[in-house]
């Protein structure tokens, strides 16, 4: 039976995403609490399986099992899931989707902007 530890392994690396790059967005400074949480060290808190769902694009029931592992969508929208997965999946949008979760909400209306600027529709 999978634990919440795997399911954060499986998909943190189906984003592509490391170790360091998780434990960064959810402010640690190492890898070692993610690395202690995916090999069933220690087990989050129901708090952090929120953060860490929120990091990973999922809903937290998907991480503690309660939920289909075949629809793990963080989005309640199906169209955002589908041109979130696009962008995710394709090797040359995929900076895109990179680049997207790492905007930090104080710069949201400049990169809006920015991509009104250059022809894009939001």
């Amino acid at each position: 039976m999978k634990t919440v530890g795997d399911r954060i392994r499986e998909r943190r690396e189906e984003l592509g995403m490391t170790q360091l790059e998780l434990a960064k967005r959810l402010g640690y400074k190492t890898k070692s609490t993610i690395t202690k949480i995916e090999t069933n060290i220690n087990s989050p808190t129901m708090p952090m399986v929120a953060k860490f769902a929120e990091a990973l694009m999922v809903k937290p029931s998907y991480l503690m099992g309660w939920e289909d592992p075949q629809t793990p969508s963080y989005y309640p929208d199906p169209t955002v899931t589908v041109v979130a997965n696009k962008l995710k999946d394709n090797d040359n949008y995929r900076v895109l989707f990179e680049a997207v979760s790492k905007v930090k909400p104080e710069d949201i209306d400049f990169v809006t902007s920015f991509i009104k600027r250059m022809g894009g529709d939001l």
